[in-house]
């Protein structure tokens, strides 16, 4: 047992919020016995965590996960001179989420759905000038810190389209599938 308490603390994250960048203010530890040493938090380091599974309300902590998501994205837009991206339920309810409940039935992370490119898919429902992130994970957020933001941030096409000034309309969709412990997510933006 205390070996398993041991590992299950074997690392900790505290994350701490103040008006500047979101993300220059986390630090991470590792404990190996009564020694606390820094360590970098790069996407290694969160692998390592234990993957929770959720027993909860999982509509509620999705639903959670996209506001937050969308919220972490028009920080960073703003402390970073780009305008705030408006939420688009129309687009949300008729792109956004149709595909992503596709990704989560099929097991596929994908722009295209059954035969349909996404600008396919985007004009059957009439929405024009559109971009799409799409993936998954295994990890729920890390108390304010949006997972899904962190893995696009590191994946240049996909930042460059959340960050395109040209855009001001977002849709953001997260589901969990329990039987494989996975997230999945849909992001849209259009002009």
């Amino acid at each position: 047992m205390k070996n398993k308490l041991a590992l299950i603390l074997l690392f900790i994250c505290s994350i701490s919020h103040t008006q500047s960048n979101l993300l220059d203010n986390i630090y991470c530890y590792e404990i190996i016995g009564n020694d606390t040493t820094p360590v970098d938090c790069d996407e290694s380091f969160y692998e390592k965590l234990p993957t929770p599974i959720f027993y909860g309300n999982i509509d509620s902590l999705c639903w959670e996960m996209e506001k937050r998501f969308v919220r972490t994205l028009n920080e960073w837009r703003t402390e970073h001179g780009i305008h705030k991206l408006e939420y688009d339920n129309d687009m949300y309810d008729g792109l956004t989420l149709p595909h992503n409940e596709w990704q989560l039935q099929s097991g596929l992370i994908s722009h295209s759905e059954n035969g349909m490119s996404m600008s396919q898919r985007a004009e059957a429902v009439g929405i024009r000038g559109i971009g799409e992130c799409c993936a998954y994970n295994y990890r729920s957020d890390l108390g304010e810190l949006s997972r899904f933001f962190l893995q696009y941030k590191d994946s240049p096409p996909h930042w460059k389209i959340l960050t395109d000034e040209a855009y001001h309309y977002i849709a953001a969709s997260v589901l969990y599938d329990q039987e494989t412990n996975r997230y999945y997510s849909t992001v849209n933006v259009r002009y």
